[in-house]
C-alpha cells in the first residue's frame, strides 16, 4: 500500500499529470532536452556602442596629448623666450600630471563612479586646453600643463577601465588590440597637425583645434552606456555585492547545477575564468569531467592561471595601504612593460638630433608616421593571435623586433634604414603595450578593472618620464649610436625579465 501510494503521489507530481490537473493536454508539456553542461557559447559580439565610443573617445584626448607635446618646447622657447630647461620642462610638467592621475584615478572611480568621472574629466580636457589662448605667464603656464597632464590620466585610465570591462573575455587580446589604435592613430595624426598647424599658422590655431578635437571627446562619453558592473562605486563591500549579484544572475541559467555550484561557475566565467568549481580541473590542462576525451573546448571550465611570481608579489602588497593604489598582480607585467617603454623615452628625445648628426633628418621627419602605421597594421592580427596562442608566441616577436629595431637604428646609413627601424619598432612597442594591457586585466575582477589599469600605465610613464633624465645624462658621453645600441640591451633585459615573469602563463584555450 505505502509502494502504490508512493507511486501515485510520484504519477501526480509528474509533469504528464501536472499538466492533466490543470486541464490542458498532457501531450502538450513536454520536456526540453536538457543543455550540455559545458556547450561552447555563441561569440559575444566586439564592435558594441560602449567600444566603439569608448575607443574614439581615447583618439580625441590621445589626439590632443601628442598635437600640444610636440609643439609645446617651441611655445615656450618662442612666445616666452624660456631658457632651455625651462621650456622642456613645461612639454613634461604634463606627464608629471599624469603619473599623479595614476595613483589617485581609481579611487575617485570608486568615489564618484566611472562615468561620471570620464565626462568631467573630459570637460576639464576642455577648459585647460583652451586656457592655452591666454598666454598666462610661464609659472601659470606650468600649472596648466599639470592640471592639464591630470586630467589626461584621469580619462585615459578611466576609459580605459570601462574599455576593458566590456571587452569579452574570449576575446580582450583583440579587443585590447583596436582600443590601443586609437592611441596609434593619435600618435600619428597629432604631432603632423600640430607641427603643421604651428609652421603655417601660429600657436593660437594649434591650441583652438586642439580644443576642438578635445571637446569632440564629451558627446562620445555621454553615447558610453557600460554595464551595471562598470558602474561600481562607493565601498568596497558595495563593489563585492554588485559582482555577486552579477554572479547570481549568470548562475540563474543553470538550473540543473545546485545554487552554490552554479554561483561559482558564474564566478569564473565572469571574472575571466580564475577559478574552476570542479575538482577534476584543479590542474593546469585539466578539463571537466562532461568535456574528458572531446575535442570540444571548455570555455566555461578554462583558466588562465596566475604565475608564481605574481602570487608572491601579491602576497606581500595586498595587506599593505599599497593595495588601495596598486593591483599586486599587475605589478609584474607592468614592469616588464615599463622597462621597454624606458627605451622608447630615447626615440622621444633623441631621434631629431641623432637625425640631423648623421644627415637623415628628412626620413626622421616620417619616422612616427610609418611607426605608427607599423602598428595599425599589426595590432589587430597580434590581438587575435594573443587570445588563440597566449603571450609567449605573441610577444617574444615583439621584444626581438624592438631590439633590432633600436641596432638598425644605431647603424642607419641612409633614410631606409630609419623607416625600417621605425617598422620594427613600431610592431615591437605596439603589440607589447596592447597584449601586456590584456594580461593584466585579463584575470582581474571588475572591481579592480580600475586600479589595474592605473597601476600599468603609472609603470609606463614611469618609464617614459624618467628615461630623458637619465639618458640625458649618458646621451654626452656615449654618443646617440650608442645610447640606441644600449637601448637595444635594454629590450632585451625586457624579454628575459618577460620570461621570468610570464613563465607559468597558459594563455587562452
Amino acid at each position: 500500500m505505502a509502494s502504490s501510494a508512493a507511486a501515485t503521489r510520484t504519477a501526480a507530481t509528474s509533469p504528464a499529470s501536472a499538466g492533466t490537473r490543470s486541464g490542458r493536454p498532457a501531450a502538450r508539456v513536454q520536456a526540453k532536452p536538457a543543455a550540455p553542461a559545458c556547450a561552447k557559447p555563441a561569440p559575444q559580439p566586439l564592435w558594441t556602442r560602449n567600444f566603439v565610443a569608448g575607443t574614439f573617445l581615447n583618439f580625441f584626448i590621445a589626439g590632443n596629448y601628442f598635437m600640444l607635446m610636440v609643439v609645446m618646447t617651441a611655445y615656450a622657447l618662442a612666445v616666452y623666450e624660456a631658457p632651455a630647461a625651462v621650456a622642456a620642462f613645461c612639454a613634461s610638467a604634463f606627464i608629471v600630471g599624469t603619473l599623479f592621475s595614476r595613483f589617485t584615478a581609481a579611487p575617485l572611480m570608486e568615489r564618484f563612479g566611472r562615468m561620471p568621472l570620464l565626462i568631467v574629466g573630459c570637460i576639464a580636457e576642455v577648459a585647460l586646453t583652451a586656457l592655452y589662448l591666454l598666454n598666462e605667464p610661464i609659472g601659470a603656464l606650468i600649472g596648466v600643463r599639470l592640471v592639464h597632464g591630470f586630467a589626461y590620466g584621469v580619462c585615459s585610465t578611466t576609459v580605459a577601465t570601462v574599455i576593458t570591462s566590456v571587452v569579452p573575455p574570449e576575446r580582450k587580446g583583440e579587443g585590447i588590440g583596436y582600443f590601443m589604435l586609437s592611441i596609434t592613430l593619435g600618435s600619428a595624426i597629432g604631432p603632423f597637425a600640430g607641427i603643421f598647424l604651428a609652421n603655417n599658422f601660429g600657436y593660437p590655431v594649434v591650441f583652438t583645434v586642439a580644443s576642438v578635437l578635445v571637446a569632440a571627446s564629451i558627446p562620445a562619453a555621454l553615447l558610453l552606456r557600460p554595464g551595471t558592473a562598470t558602474k561600481v562605486k562607493g565601498s568596497s563591500s558595495r563593489a563585492v555585492a554588485e559582482v555577486e549579484a552579477a554572479d547570481d544572475a549568470a548562475a540563474a541559467v543553470l538550473a540543473a547545477a545546485p545554487v552554490e555550484e552554479a554561483r561559482e561557475d558564474a564566478a569564473a566565467v565572469a571574472d575571466g575564468p580564475r577559478a574552476v568549481s570542479t575538482p577534476a580541473a584543479a590542474a593546469d590542462d585539466a578539463v571537466c569531467p562532461v568535456c574528458a576525451g572531446t575535442d570540444t573546448d571548455c570555455p566555461a571550465c578554462s583558466r588562465v592561471p596566475s604565475t608564481h611570481l605574481e602570487e608572491v608579489v601579491t602576497a606581500k602588497v595586498e595587506h599593505s595601504p599599497l593595495a588601495r593604489f596598486v593591483e599586486a598582480g599587475v605589478l609584474p607585467i607592468a614592469v616588464v612593460c615599463g622597462l621597454l617603454f624606458f627605451g622608447y623615452s630615447s626615440l622621444l628625445t633623441f631621434l631629431t638630433p641623432y637625425a640631423t648628426e648623421i644627415g637623415l633628418a628628412r626620413a626622421a621627419s616620417v619616422f612616427f608616421v610609418v611607426y605608427a602605421l607599423a602598428m595599425f597594421i599589426t595590432r589587430p592580427f597580434t590581438g587575435r593571435a594573443f587570445d588563440r596562442v597566449g603571450p609567449h608566441p605573441v610577444m617574444v616577436p615583439a621584444f626581438a623586433s624592438f631590439v633590432a629595431g633600436m641596432v638598425v637604428l644605431a647603424f642607419a646609413a641612409n633614410d631606409w634604414m630609419i623607416l625600417g627601424a621605425a617598422a620594427l619598432l613600431g610592431f615591437g612597442v605596439g603589440t607589447v603595450q596592447s597584449c601586456g594591457l590584456a594580461m593584466a586585466v585579463r584575470v582581474t575582477s571588475d572591481a579592480r578593472l580600475s586600479v589595474a589599469n592605473a597601476t600599468f600605465y603609472m609603470l609606463l610613464d614611469v618609464g617614459v618620464g624618467i628615461g630623458p633624465i637619465l639618458l640625458g645624462l649618458v646621451a654626452p658621453l656615449i654618443g646617440y649610436a650608442n645610447l640606441y645600441l644600449a637601448m637595444a640591451v635594454v629590450g632585451a633585459a625586457a624579454l628575459a625579465l618577460f620570461l621570468v615573469v610570464a613563465k607559468t602563463e597558459k594563455g587562452v584555450r
